[in-house]
């Protein structure tokens, strides 16, 4: 895989990650999105929604990472 190659899927999967986001945060807000299951679900679904949020915040961190990290170098082949 050339350098080029490498930068563009790991900007595709930051995109993903930056997409998934606010789409979490989308959900939390909505109260009717929530509305059909249980009080005690609710509460569950929101604290699942809440980790996704941290853990695609945490994803989008080391692609950007790994973006900075690959365009530094000079090698081309990985």
């Amino acid at each position: 895989m050339t350098k080029e190659e490498l930068l563009v899927m790991l900007q595709r999967g930051l995109d993903e990650e930056e997409k998934a986001i606010p789409l979490y945060t989308k959900h939390l807000s909505t109260t009717l999105f929530l509305s059909g299951f249980k009080p005690e679900a609710q509460v569950r679904i929101k604290e699942l929604l809440l980790l996704l949020k941290k853990e695609s915040e945490s994803h989008a961190k080391v692609y950007e990472g790994l973006l900075a990290s690959v365009k530094e170098v000079q090698q081309d082949v990985y």
